[in-house]
């Protein structure tokens, strides 16, 4: 996973080092260092001006404004740490990996019978309890004010999650969203076969980048769009060459069959366009929380927090308890109102664990670096599924997936390096905006 580890350097980052508070001295000193005379010009003024207005409007009103940032990524979205952001996608990498692993033997070789909806409402469980521990013992939120005694703080405790609740429906929406990509699957399958559905679905990379530019404003340059085309067609030639034979289903037979075939393919490119919008939307909501959580005093402001700061933990558990109210009816249909748990052996515990474990990272990668970055590391993760599968279950690997697999590692250290050229790009930029009194920190 060494891959992952400079692979975030490149996004744009809003790092501020001084408290609000300190933000028109800041600009006032900067614009002394380099007009020691007093005489700088309009461009200088009307920056300190916008400074004093944005910090004397107070935390509220900056979280009623945008939480982008002037270059527009979010401002304090947790991407100032690259070894966190690289630790938490390799992990995700190989939780991916062990998972897909762990469903194949349990469903294609052992041939286990269980409600699948059952493992997802029971992973969104464990997720929804382990986020809730997280979220109450979080020292910010409740314990910011020094001398607090434990009453008070219990209530505090009590109060937030009674807003984390109240304020859960934005998170309705990604929910919803996951639930009609796992529910279009279903017709998708039975009109094309296997590999085209798969190959079809490596698309969501360029889907989640797309959605990326379009719903955060985060700019993808050409350089990387290259790279993410590349990356796809090496996980589509991996996954093609993986998938089982076609059923019959891609054969000529009609127009019927072709028609058939048709709402086939758009019913998977759908899917592949929820999935990425999804992912996207999650990303925003997570940011959206993080910038409000970081502007509402958690330095001993004491209760000048809102309702609506939401940490990773918060949106987690807003998202957890409509995945829950969504997948444990379906449990219970699956099964006929009978025991959801009929059938699960430690091997399915396991896999309901690495759901669990998965869902939060997925939540951390996104935080720490983006939706894109962490759909790269997930590709990455096909390789190393492939290798593993062959080695395990005896897997294809034939010479074109050792090709994909070379392409999708290629890409991966690519896109490494675009973000490094892009970062590099944008340092160069700010130096001749700034002047030679600007230097890299």
């Amino acid at each position: 996973m060494k891959a992952m580890m400079m692979v975030e350097s490149g996004m744009d980052r809003h790092i501020s080092t001084s408290p609000p508070s300190n933000g028109a001295l800041a600009v006032e000193h900067l614009h002394q260092r380099h007009h020691p005379e007093g005489n700088g010009d309009a461009h200088h003024h009307a920056l300190l001006v916008r400074e004093e207005d944005a910090t004397s409007a107070g935390g509220k009103a900056a979280a009623a404004r945008s939480p982008r940032s002037p270059s527009g990524g979010f401002a304090n979205d947790n991407r100032g740490n690259p070894f966190l952001a690289a630790l938490f996608l390799g992990i995700l990498a190989v939780e991916n990996t062990a998972s897909m692993l762990a469903r194949r033997y349990a469903v294609g070789v052992i041939r286990l019978k269980f409600s699948k909806n059952a493992v997802l409402a029971v992973n969104e469980l464990m997720k929804l309890a382990f986020c809730l521990f997280m979220a109450t013992r979080d020292p910010q939120k409740h314990a910011a004010g020094g001398g607090i005694n434990a009453t008070t703080r219990r209530r505090r405790r009590r109060a937030h999650l009674r807003a984390v609740v109240a304020g859960s429906r934005p998170m309705a929406v990604p929910a919803v969203v996951y639930l009609v990509v796992n529910l279009i699957s279903y017709p998708a399958l039975e009109r094309i076969n296997a590999s085209v559905f798969t190959a079809i679905s490596q698309l969501k990379v360029l889907a989640t980048a797309f959605f990326a530019v379009l719903m955060l404003g985060t700019p993808i340059s050409g350089r990387k769009w290259r790279t993410l085309t590349v990356m796809v067609l090496g996980v589509t030639l991996v996954s093609w060459e993986s998938a089982p034979d076609a059923d019959g289903l891609t054969k000529s037979g009609g127009d019927v069959i072709a028609w058939d075939y048709a709402v086939g393919i758009g019913c998977a490119g759908v899917q592949t366009a929820l999935s990425g919008f999804g992912s996207i939307y999650f990303e925003m909501m997570l940011k959206r929380g993080s910038v409000l959580a970081g502007g509402g005093g958690a330095g001993g402001g004491g209760g000048e927090r809102g309702p609506e700061t939401f940490s990773v933990w918060d949106r987690n558990i807003q998202l957890a308890m409509y995945s829950v109210a969504i997948y444990l009816p379906m449990a219970f249909l699956d099964v006929g109102g009978a025991n959801i748990l009929e059938g699960w052996t430690p091997l399915v515990w396991g896999i309901a664990c690495l759901h669990a474990s998965g869902g939060v990272l997925v939540a951390l990668s996104v935080l720490y670096s983006s939706s894109v970055t962490k759909t790269v590391a997930v590709c990455a993760s096909l390789v190393l599924t492939t290798v593993m599968g062959n080695a395990l279950f005896d897997a294809p690997l034939n010479g074109a997936i050792g090709l994909g697999c070379a392409v999708v590692v290629i890409a991966v250290f690519g896109y490494r390096d675009d973000c490094d050229v892009e970062e590099e790009l944008r340092r160069l930029r700010r130096l001749a905006e700034g002047g030679p009194g600007l230097h890299r920190s």
